[in-house]
């Protein structure tokens, strides 16, 4: 009478693989993406505050309120999108570097697009006119943008495969990302008819920088967490190791 029970106990791990393990890890880690790129879009508005508070620029409540929407909409959509190609190479167990890549290829352009609009409906919201110069080329900043989080992507996917990666890696492949694709932004901010204010370059060049470093250290972060246990234990790397 015992032995049949035994084998019904036994059955549910005969059949469990590793998706099973890695889709609970998945949610974890997005759930940790999501709360720190609100914080990671918090910090860059506090970032360029401090640049425009420096050049003399007067500051206004409801400007704040409307870049906040923007770049906090911006950090969330990129950071998770990232995320969910990571997860997707895990489940499946194959393509890691590929599907990663991919997932920032598609993220960043749809986060750049998503945060203009609410940018844009935010300060339609609040009344706020704003005079929009020296910005460069909407499509070609997406394209730029794809590139960057393509890149990013398949960087963050690749060195999660190194046992000896740690957060100072992830935040170099960050810089090293932003340093290439912020100096093609800068460039591409001078194509317009009116050439960008000097505190306008030194934001965006901060926000180049900080972003992929940030998200970066995010994603690193959020699937630390994510794979660690409740009782403390974690899952190992991937498979594709």
């Amino acid at each position: 009478m015992d032995e049949p029970k035994a084998g019904r106990e036994s059955a549910p791990s005969a059949v469990a693989g590793p998706g099973s393990e890695t889709l609970p890890a998945m949610g974890r880690t997005l759930m940790h993406v999501a709360w720190m790129s609100i914080v990671l879009g918090l910090i860059l508005e506090v970032t360029v505050l401090i640049v425009s508070t420096a050049s003399g620029k007067p500051l206004a409540a409801r400007p704040i309120l409307a870049d906040v929407v923007q770049k906090v909409s911006w950090s969330v959509i990129v950071c998770i999108g990232l995320a969910l190609g990571r997860g997707a190479s895990r489940v499946l167990a194959t393509g890691g570097v590929a599907v990663t890549g991919l997932s920032g290829l598609i993220a960043a352009p749809l986060a750049f697009t998503i945060a203009r609009s609410l940018h844009e409906g935010a300060q339609e919201a609040l009344f706020i006119k704003v005079f929009a110069g020296g910005g460069g080329s909407p499509i070609l900043l997406v394209l730029i943008k794809g590139l960057e989080y393509g890149c990013l992507g398949a960087l963050f996917a690749w060195l999660s495969k190194r046992e000896s990666a740690r957060a100072g890696s992830y935040a170099g492949a960050g810089l090293v990302t932003g340093i290439v694709f912020g100096a093609a932004i800068l460039a591409s901010m001078f194509t317009g008819k009116t050439p960008p204010p000097p505190g306008a370059l030194i934001s965006r060049a901060l926000n180049e920088l900080i972003n992929p470093v940030g998200c970066a250290l995010t994603l690193y972060a959020a699937e630390v967490l994510g794979r660690s246990r409740p009782g403390g234990a974690s899952n190992d790397r991937d498979p594709e190791a």
